[in-house]
């Protein structure tokens, strides 16, 4: 970051655009696009069973991939915490440690019970009662973790955005 002036306290930063390294863009981009495609999942009577269907799909490559991309963080992340007192930094990670399985049971349940898209795969699975009543239930979850997932990432997310942009933070 080039810092061009700093006057009691508040920092400028240059007009001109900060370098964004590829792989930050690429899980910023990445997370964005996972965002809006839960919103839309999770708005189910607005985009369809079979477009509901075909989104959860895309979560199936999604998910491995944005936990791959993000590895080094879980994994730093952990270290650090051992031996510290609980913070925000605690509260994302035990949010993103709870959102994992949840998830994971939501994608592979919503699989399991797949009406349109599997069978458009020429895969037909034979839902049950156990299930979509899994599935309903990891979804309501999923939801409220991904709520908290992304409010507790929102500066990360933000500061991007404003190192894309080449926007100023001035902070005081």
């Amino acid at each position: 970051m080039t810092i061009t002036s700093e006057v009691a306290g508040a920092r400028a930063v240059s007009p001109r655009r900060m370098k964004v390294p590829r792989r930050t863009q690429f899980d910023f981009w990445l997370d964005l696009v996972m965002l809006v495609a839960f919103t839309f999942d999770y708005s189910f009577r607005f985009t369809g069973l079979a477009i509901h269907e075909w989104i959860g799909l895309f979560f199936v490559v999604s998910l491995p991939v944005h936990l791959t991309q993000h590895w080094d963080w879980v994994v730093r992340t952990s270290k650090r915490l051992l031996g510290r007192r609980p913070g925000r930094e605690t509260l994302r990670w035990a949010v993103d440690f709870a959102l994992l399985p949840t998830m994971t049971l939501c994608v592979a349940s919503g699989v399991l019970i797949s009406r349109r898209a599997l069978p458009t795969l020429g895969l037909h699975p034979s839902p049950d009662g156990f299930w979509t009543g899994l599935h309903t239930m990891s979804a309501d979850v999923t939801v409220a973790l991904v709520a908290l997932h992304v409010a507790l990432s929102w500066r990360w997310a933000l500061s991007i955005v404003r190192r894309l942009t080449g926007r100023r933070r001035v902070t005081a």
